[in-house]
């Protein structure tokens, strides 16, 4: 995650280099923490680099640690997905009922962010699913 920041901070975009990046990243997602796998989504997505095998995998992962994730790790990957056109149904609905529990620790940049992803990637719900348990797990 690191490796990708930094360059993308640098405004670098090698394409051999963000191949092995997200080759291996992709194999060691299980061992990415929250922060990690944010990080290196928005790294990807800020420099274009759509890795779908990638997005799909942080997709899974996050999926299975969303009752861990904080606002901005909610904010980046959700502005990763929308930057790059990724919508991924079952994600959007976990960051959705995350978001809801942690909603009053998003700052303002967090909110926009992931108000402009939702908006960008079309995603809409209807007013029954906000009546029904969340099923997140704290």
């Amino acid at each position: 995650g690191n490796i990708a920041w930094a360059f993308t901070t640098l405004a670098i975009r090698d394409l051999p280099l963000l191949d092995a990046v997200a080759a291996e990243a992709t194999q060691r997602m299980a061992h990415f923490n929250v922060q990690g796998m944010a990080n290196t989504a928005w790294a990807l997505a800020k420099v274009s680099y759509p890795n779908m095998p990638f997005f799909h995998c942080v997709a899974a992962n996050a999926l299975a640690t969303m009752s861990s994730w904080d606002p901005q790790a909610i904010a980046n990957l959700s502005w990763a997905n929308a930057t790059i056109t990724f919508l991924h149904e079952p994600l959007m609905a976990a960051i959705s009922e995350r978001a809801v529990c942690v909603i009053t620790e998003f700052t303002t940049q967090n909110l926009s962010n992931s108000i402009w992803a939702y908006a960008t990637l079309r995603v809409e719900y209807d007013a029954d699913c906000l009546n029904e348990p969340m099923d997140i797990q704290e």
